[in-house]
Formats: C-alpha cells, sequence, structure tokens
C-alpha cells in the first residue's frame, strides 16, 4: 500500500483519481483550498487532509512528506505557473525524486501549454506522465456548462462557433483517473509518456443528439460568429477550445487515443457512456421545455 499526494482534491478529475487509488487500497494525501468544505469523498479515512494553495510550495511540501509519487492537476494563468523548475526540484527531492503526473487544465490552457509540461519534463523526477484531457464530459453539468455552455441551463441551447467542419476531442473525467492511477501505480511503464485523452471527436449536431438522447429533453444550436457572441455578451472561458478547433484539426488527438488505447489496454469511455453513467447531474443542467 502506497501513500500518493494529489492536488486540487476537490476538482472532478482529482476525485476520479481518488477514487481509483482507494478502490486500488492506496492512501491519500490530497491539498483542498477549505479544509471545511469537502465532498463527501474525502471524509475516506484513507485521505489525510492538507489544507493549502497549489501555488504555495510550502503548503505542498507539507502534504508531499512520506509520499510514493504526486498528482498535480496544474492551473496555468498567464505569467504566473503553479509550479515553477526550482519549485519542482524541490518538490522531487521531498518525494525522493519519484514520480509525478501533471494534467493542465485547459481554461487558459493553449497559450501557456508548452510551459505547464516543460516544467514537469525539467522538474528532475525518475519519472513523469503528462495527461492532456480535451474537453471534459463534465462541462455539460452545472456549474461548468456556466464556462463553456452559458445558455444551456437556462434555454437549453449551446452556442456553436464551429465552422468548416470543424469538430472538438471529448474525455470523460473517470478516464483521467484511471490513467493517472495506472501511472502512478506503474511508474515504469508510464515513464515519459505524453497521453492525449480525447478519445471522440464531435461536432454540436452530433453533441446535441447525445445530450437529448440521454436527457430526454429538447437541445438547440445556435450558430454563432465571435462578433455575435461578443455584441451578445455571451461570450465564456470554453469558446477559447472552439476557436482553436477552428483553426487546427484535432483529428491527431484522437489518432493519439486510440494508439494509447491499444498500448496500455486501458479502455476509454464514450461520451454517451460517461453522460449516462451521471445522467442525474446531466438532468440538473438540461431544462424541460415548457409547454406553449
Amino acid at each position: 500500500m502506497s501513500v500518493y499526494l494529489v492536488t486540487q482534491a476537490i476538482g472532478q478529475q482529482s476525485q476520479w483519481v481518488i477514487k481509483h487509488l482507494l478502490e486500488a487500497g492506496h492512501k491519500i494525501h490530497a491539498v483542498v483550498r477549505n479544509i471545511e468544505k469537502i465532498p463527501a469523498l474525502l471524509s475516506d479515512p484513507s485521505i489525510t487532509l492538507f489544507q493549502g494553495e497549489s501555488k504555495n510550495l510550502d503548503d505542498i511540501f507539507k502534504a508531499a512528506l512520506g509520499c510514493e509519487a504526486a498528482f498535480l492537476n496544474t492551473v496555468s494563468f498567464p505569467g504566473l505557473m503553479s509550479f515553477r523548475p526550482k519549485q519542482l526540484s524541490k518538490l522531487a527531492r521531498r518525494l525522493d525524486n519519484k514520480d509525478v503526473k501533471a494534467v493542465p487544465r485547459l481554461h487558459e490552457y493553449y497559450t501557456s501549454k508548452y510551459e505547464v509540461e516543460n516544467i514537469v519534463r525539467t522538474g528532475k523526477f525518475e519519472s513523469y506522465t503528462i495527461l492532456r484531457p480535451a474537453r471534459i464530459h463534465y462541462d455539460f453539468f452545472i456549474p461548468g456548462a456556466y464556462n463553456n455552455f452559458l445558455r444551456l441551463p437556462t434555454d437549453g441551447e449551446i452556442d456553436d462557433l464551429l465552422a468548416d467542419g470543424a469538430k472538438f476531442p471529448c474525455t470523460d473525467a473517470h478516464d483521467v483517473g484511471k490513467y493517472a492511477a495506472a501511472a502512478l501505480q506503474d511508474p515504469t511503464r508510464f515513464r515519459g509518456q505524453e497521453i492525449d485523452l480525447g478519445n471522440e471527436l464531435f461536432d454540436f449536431e452530433e453533441v446535441r443528439n447525445i445530450l437529448a438522447i440521454v436527457s430526454g429533453r429538447g437541445v438547440g444550436i445556435v450558430k454563432c460568429t465571435p462578433e455575435e457572441v461578443e455584441n451578445l455578451d455571451i461570450g465564456v472561458h470554453g469558446h477559447m477550445f472552439q476557436h482553436f478547433a477552428n483553426m487546427k484539426p484535432f483529428d491527431f488527438v484522437q489518432r493519439g487515443a486510440k494508439q494509447v488505447q491499444e498500448k496500455f489496454a486501458i479502455t476509454f469511455t464514450s461520451l454517451e457512456d460517461a453522460l449516462r453513467r451521471d445522467k442525474d447531474r446531466l438532468m440538473e443542467c438540461i431544462p424541460a421545455k415548457k409547454e406553449p
């Protein structure tokens, strides 16, 4: 039985990592911002809670003591990185230069993606694995929808900025947990791997159909230009992902995910299956249409 460090432990991705590690019989050192406000999962007796901020290395160092490896759910901001090279080197020493898994989040992701990942590569760990999730299935739930599909919870509509046949990849947060837990428990096998987790590509017609089938409710699509979004003041962070899809096809992400699935024999979950599993949360987000 090993002990693993998990940062931003109340986050959806981190919670799935924790679930898989607990199922495997391990213990967790979980870093949370407010120890008084935690989800039920973190009350498990195999979890030791540490109150602190991920950007505060003293907090992370304290939580890292006695840990075999770490899952860093990193947040990137322009000009401010949660972990800098010297700080990661210090963390490596606290972990006896063992193993680290890092997942850069999508918000501001592409503008600082290389920097986040390169910090991990140069962090002087014996082993590292980088996981790259795409649009996470919980972006269609509250509260994630407010930063991705602003009008889905209120009007049952998705603002579609995709153009010229562009599609975007999706990831089930459960799969982030599966791959991270596997890599933490077998660092030799996953050493130096940089894994894309976007196993399916969709346009919004396809997404709408899945949402409607799973929820049994009507979902609309509103085609928008960036100018219309600005004029209507409905812009959200998640639109960045659509803009990127318009600039660069994501086929390479899907190809990479399929190769990873074959290599490690860890099956990806479809978006439809992920939404069915968490249907209660989906139903909270998609409003029932009122009778005329």
